[in-house]
């Protein structure tokens, strides 16, 4: 029998890391030099990273009817779990992140590669590459760096995986409003 109370925790808990993920960001970009701390994008990143994590886990949860798992074990490969939703739901999720990037404002995108000479990733496969090993990778900043992440588009990202949930449950539409401050 579906847990749908597993379904609603789950949710809450995406919308708890993903609320923290703004809310760092709105601070580590406050109005003024005075007031900003710089040092909260790093863990605003990696709690957008969970949120989206656990959305892709509540989408499984919700099509399959089972936890997401790896051989036996929990995994944090969200990029597994998008190939492993329904074609449909994979096609509704790319169309709306694709909607919401062409409607974008690129210029922080633009600045950032200009800047570092990385190239950030315009599709919705090569972000959630890009996004799923980061609170692996970016966790600890007093360990040696390893490759650098780009952490751009989780607004369009997380519309995009919350489009098929909010069809499903309806009803979860009112916890979903937040306001991303662009990193520049």
């Amino acid at each position: 029998m579906r847990d749908k109370k597993n379904e609603q925790k789950m949710f809450d808990n995406a919308r708890t890391f993903s609320k923290t993920a703004y809310f760092l960001n709105q601070v580590a970009l406050g109005p003024s030099r005075r007031t900003q701390d710089k040092d909260l994008c790093l863990p605003g990143s990696v709690c957008a990273a969970l949120a989206l994590e656990l959305y892709y886990k509540t989408l499984h949860l919700l099509e399959k009817g089972v936890d997401f798992k790896v051989n036996g074990r929990h995994s944090h490969d969200f990029l597994l779990l998008y190939g492993l939703l329904n074609m449909e739901t994979r096609q509704t999720i790319e169309s709306t992140f694709f909607r919401l990037i062409e409607h974008r404002d690129m210029s922080d995108v633009q600045n950032f590669e200009k800047r570092t000479h990385i190239s950030i990733p315009r599709d919705l496969a090569g972000n959630l590459s890009a996004w799923k090993d980061v609170f692996v990778k970016m966790r600890y900043t007093h360990e040696p760096p390893g490759r650098n992440i780009p952490m751009f588009f989780f607004p369009e990202m997380e519309d995009s995986v919350l489009a098929p949930i909010l069809s499903m449950r309806p009803a979860w539409r009112d916890s979903t409003s937040y306001t991303w401050t662009k990193v520049t």
